[in-house]
């Protein structure tokens, strides 16, 4: 199994002076990553990260669980000034939109460059021949240029979990061509939403005036976070937790709780919530003595004057609610200002109704997976979560609030409140099925996996296909693909017909008895014969990928699969609905071995976005059915196992009774990937094959087209060299 070093700022353990020992540290990303399972990422996970110069004589075999750490010794006072004078007083502040709160200081850029280039040392010192480093957050955004400076043999991904800003605000930073100049070295850099990626782009066009036209597609990617959802579903039934739920539920009693928990920092909009709370009892007078909100705030920065600040304007606040509708007997707001166990933390998530997320701006925000991975059956609640949170987009049913505005927010708490149900069963259900398909450990490896994208070939383009004047009198057997291939994509499929060039250039290869011309497409039976059988163009055919066949012989179309292979149908039909609810101009063409969602009419990035986010959904949900998913041009299709067209290339070779000379292959799409896989691997069993792949994206081809508007020059020089 192949390694991956992690690289972050704090690695999963951390030193306790006083009794001079390590203990677990906690956090987000040290959640997720703890979370990783090798087996399902396909890589096995070392970590990388700081450690004070005072542990040295502490450090033998450093590990959490698992993982294997490699402490980097770094002196306290560079430290000191990297982490809080440039990531903590520049860069966070800066990137949360909050320029207001930026201090700049030269001393703090200077160790921020030192200490990146002791971690690119260590990195470059440690790694391996060809390995892949996976470098984690704003802390390191220089470590990239300087491994690959010193290692360009090495795989180098970074993943960016905290927002990244428009240009305008970027563009503020100093530093920002530094910055930009060593992401772009990077093969692969991931953001966890697309406005994210979008602002990035940006920047970069504005900054450094690059163009992208190759970087978006290559080095480019969103990746939205998530938790090891297995975990949290066996804290919420663990007996320490179900303690904790008997406690607090005598307390509770008939009290509905909105629960927030959030570490102490103006980005988590925590007075923004609490003035939304003061709101909501002043609007509903009836609520008072009935609703309570549980305010977790977990300690950060305790020594920086604007966190101390902070806190105590926070606490001003929720002093003046309590003083304004408490009673004897009530609390409206429940505050408690240190971390909790997280025993404890399920069982507040079971217990209450609502979870109320107020971020002003927020990477991800786990927390609001937490309390959906933590739901139990019977009772479940709801999730108001501010639209400035990376999982706004993931959280398709939580009630999507803009914490500014206190009258609306504190209308939606009373809907989330008070939400039936049957309808937050419903819900949350649905969420939840997707944290069980889209775990931390699905969001590693498919990070990992296009780090490491199919492998660039030496590709023949098409001024050098000399070989077909090697064909004459060779029995030829040429399967070709029929749109972007025959004919141009339109934007609506049905618009699609075979040009007469392109009829008269096929009815000469029909004339020839040395080639068999055989059409594999993913259009139904219907469409395939409007454009061939009926134009008198009778040529075997294959429809939804291989799943139907027609034969020129007997005039009929016959089945290659059995007729119960489409039961994988009746579940992925309702994700296909789902995000054509979502997507504007999208549309679902049903087939049958195959269901296609079309979405190029659609916005192009936002599209592009869900689509992704449709392909895990989809491949999680197909585990163990007889179907798979693809991506191919503005599409998402799921088809029959056995309704592809490598499958039906090798079934007709094996069928076929007259072995061909040679065997030719012309496609566009990833969906004539697997053909191109099949027959390349043919080379090394001493058959002769061809793959062409029309366009300029990475193939198994040998040899391409540039553009469709190609192909009929292909196929008369194919013509004139190898039938006449």
């Amino acid at each position: 199994m192949p390694r991956c070093l992690l690289v972050s700022n704090r690695l999963p353990v951390e030193f306790n002076p006083k009794i001079q020992e390590f203990k677990p540290s906690s956090g987000g990303l040290v959640s997720a990553i703890k979370g990783l399972d090798p087996e399902k990422v396909g890589y096995s996970f070392e970590w990388m990260g700081i450690m004070g110069d005072e542990t040295k004589d502490y450090l033998k075999d450093l590990s959490c669980g698992k993982l294997r750490c490699h402490p980097i010794l770094v002196p306290q006072e560079t430290y000191d000034q990297y982490y809080n004078g440039y990531c903590n007083n520049v860069i966070w502040p800066l990137f949360h939109y909050e320029s207001s709160m930026v201090t700049h200081s030269e001393k703090g850029w200077q160790s921020y460059i030192e200490i990146n280039q002791m971690i690119a040392d260590a990195i470059t010192e440690e790694a391996e021949l060809y390995e892949s480093v996976w470098i984690h957050d704003f802390h390191f955004f220089l470590v990239p240029g300087m491994i690959k400076q010193k290692r360009p043999d090495l795989k180098v991904g970074f993943f960016l979990h905290i927002p990244f800003p428009s240009s305008e605000i970027f563009r503020e930073l100093p530093q920002r061509e530094e910055i930009l100049n060593s992401l772009v070295q990077c093969d692969l850099i991931g953001f966890h939403d697309m406005s994210y990626l979008t602002h990035f782009k940006n920047a970069i066009s504005r900054v450094l005036g690059e163009n992208l036209s190759i970087f978006d597609e290559r080095k480019l990617g969103v990746y939205p976070i998530s938790i090891d959802t297995e975990h949290f579903e066996r804290l919420s039934h663990a007996d320490e937790t179900l303690e904790f739920i008997k406690k607090y539920g005598d307390v509770k009693k008939e009290m509905k709780w909105v629960l927030g928990v959030d570490r102490l920092d103006y980005i988590k909009g925590l007075e923004l919530k609490l003035q939304a709370m003061q709101e909501y009892l002043r609007k509903f007078p009836e609520e008072r003595g009935k609703v309570q909100l549980v305010q977790v705030v977990i300690p950060s920065r305790t020594k920086v004057p604007e966190y101390q600040e902070l806190k105590i304007r926070i606490e001003r606040l929720v002093s003046s609610i309590n003083g304004e509708f408490g009673s004897p007997t009530y609390m409206p707001i429940h505050y408690l200002y240190h971390s909790v166990s997280e025993y404890e933390l399920s069982a507040l998530y079971q217990l209450s109704e609502v979870m109320h997320i107020s971020s002003r701006r927020d990477g991800m925000n786990l927390v609001c997976l937490e309390y959906v991975a933590s739901q139990n059956a019977e009772k479940m609640g709801t999730i108001l979560l501010s639209e400035f949170t990376g999982a706004h987009s993931t959280l398709s049913y939580a009630f999507s609030i803009n914490p500014w505005n206190i009258e609306d927010t504190a209308l939606k708490m009373y809907e989330a409140i008070h939400n039936p149900q049957e309808k937050a069963q419903r819900e949350m259900s649905i969420m939840k099925d997707f944290l069980h398909k889209y775990t931390s450990s699905d969001w590693a490896r498919f990070f990992l996996r296009d780090l490491h994208p199919m492998e660039e070939k030496d590709i023949q383009n098409e001024s050098n296909f000399d070989w077909m004047k090697n064909l004459k009198n060779k029995k030829i057997l040429f399967f070709c693909d029929l749109d972007g291939t025959l004919v141009p994509i339109e934007k609506n499929p049905k618009d699609v017909h075979i040009k007469n060039e392109t009829k008269e250039l096929l009815k000469k290869i029909k004339n020839n008895k040395n080639c068999e011309f055989v059409v594999v497409s993913g259009r139904d039976q219907d469409f395939l014969d409007s454009q061939f059988t009926k134009n008198n163009l009778h040529f075997p055919l294959a429809a939804c990928h291989g799943a139907y066949t027609y034969s020129p012989h007997t005039r009929e179309w016959n089945s290659s699969i059995p007729y119960d292979a489409t039961k994988w149908k009746e579940g992925i039909i309702d994700i296909f609905k789902l995000y054509t609810s979502r997507t504007p101009g999208s549309f679902i063409e049903e087939k049958g071995h195959s269901v296609v969602w079309h979405y190029r009419n659609s916005p192009e990035e936002f599209a592009e976005f869900l689509a992704k986010k449709m392909v895990i959904e989809l491949e999680e949900s197909l585990t163990s059915l007889p179907a798979v998913v693809s991506r191919g041009k503005k599409i998402v299709e799921v088809k029959s196992l056995h309704a592809s067209k490598g499958y039906f290339v090798q079934k007709w070779l094996d069928s076929d009774e007259v072995r061909p000379d040679v065997v030719i292959a012309l496609g566009d799409d990833t969906t004539d990937e697997d053909m191109f896989e099949y027959l390349e691997s043919l080379k090394a069993k001493d058959i002769n094959s061809y793959c062409i792949k029309v366009g300029k994206e990475k193939t198994f081809a040998s040899y391409s087209l540039n553009e469709q508007q190609s192909v009929n020059k292909f196929l008369r020089n194919f013509i004139d060299l190898s039938l006449c």
